[in-house]
């Protein structure tokens, strides 16, 4: 009977963080540059997933929403299908940092470790771009050697790991798919910045008010 509560409970998580992740793709917050597209207030959903699903829920939650909000709300997949990549690998590589403890750090750092490497071969000519990766790189290594008190400053933490590693692949579709030139990446910089401060944040503290309500233990 546990049992299948726990299996109840875990089918309706995945539901509702898909609907929700679906509904607030029809939300543009800024313009994707080289192509005809928008980035959607979803990418604040995709750290919540990662913080409060373990991976396996995670993974299914992003697949299931990603491929909603690709039939609902075409003008937010910037590289058509491929994007429903953006939110799988954000939320199951930050949620395997979050949950995993060391094993799962080393596997989001490796994955970050990856993007920064795919952008370079291209972009090197304007490496600034990639600093929010590498410090995020650096935030996921250093924060899975020290056991943190602090409930709020953790989701803060791991829910930037969870939106960089989301850029990151959104990183080398745009490097690698619609081959951008390092001059794009000029004028892309200060929106992924003001983009992923958004997610990051608004993640955090939807994540950290679900748990002190209850709604999800910690």
């Amino acid at each position: 009977m546990d049992n299948g509560r726990a299996k109840t409970r875990e089918l309706a998580r995945v539901g509702i963080f898909s609907a929700l992740y679906a509904t607030l793709s029809l939300v543009p917050i800024s313009v994707f540059i080289g192509a005809p597209s928008f980035l959607a207030l979803n990418i604040m959903i995709t750290p919540v997933i990662a913080l409060l699903l373990n991976p396996m829920e995670a993974f299914f939650t992003s697949l299931f929403g990603g491929i909603i909000a690709f039939y609902i709300a075409p003008f937010q997949a910037m590289f058509g299908p491929y994007t429903i990549l953006l939110p799988i690998t954000g939320s199951t590589f930050g949620s395997l940092a979050f949950h995993k403890g060391k094993t799962g750090s080393l596997a989001a750092a490796s994955f970050l470790t990856i993007a920064i490497s795919a952008y370079l071969m291209k972009n090197f000519p304007f490496p600034y771009f990639i600093i929010p990766h590498s410090v995020a790189l650096l935030t996921v290594l250093l924060a899975s050697f020290k056991r943190m008190t602090s409930m709020s400053l953790k989701m803060f933490l791991y829910a930037f790991v969870s939106t960089m590693c989301e850029q990151g692949m959104m990183m080398i579709f745009a490097v690698h798919l619609l081959e951008l030139p390092w001059q794009a990446f000029v004028g892309i910089l200060p929106l992924m910045i003001y983009e992923r401060f958004l997610g990051t944040v608004g993640a955090a503290l939807l994540s950290i008010s679900l748990v002190k309500v209850g709604a999800f233990k910690y």
